[in-house]
């Protein structure tokens, strides 16, 4: 993961953290993504698109849907 990703002043975590699994929404790729990190390692991403609403994606690439509210998008996650 580049550097540019982790610094504070170009990205923020999202408040919704559960144990070692954090959010970390980024302006660096572009506006409403979110980085989602397992004890630092890469778990996947969530993208914000109208009119899908938020799409889930593995660090594999694999696609887990489109939903509705972000936290649904999260959940996906924990469900794989």
């Amino acid at each position: 993961m580049s550097d540019t990703i982790s610094k504070p002043s170009e990205a923020r975590e999202r408040a919704t953290s559960t144990g070692d699994l954090f959010w970390q929404e980024t302006d660096v790729v572009q506006p409403s993504v979110w980085i989602g990190r397992y004890r630092g390692v890469m778990l996947g991403i969530i993208e914000h698109r109208d009119p899908e609403g938020f799409t889930a994606t593995t660090h594999r690439g694999r696609g887990l849907g489109n939903f509705e509210t972000l936290e649904e998008a999260q959940a996906a996650f924990h469900n794989n």
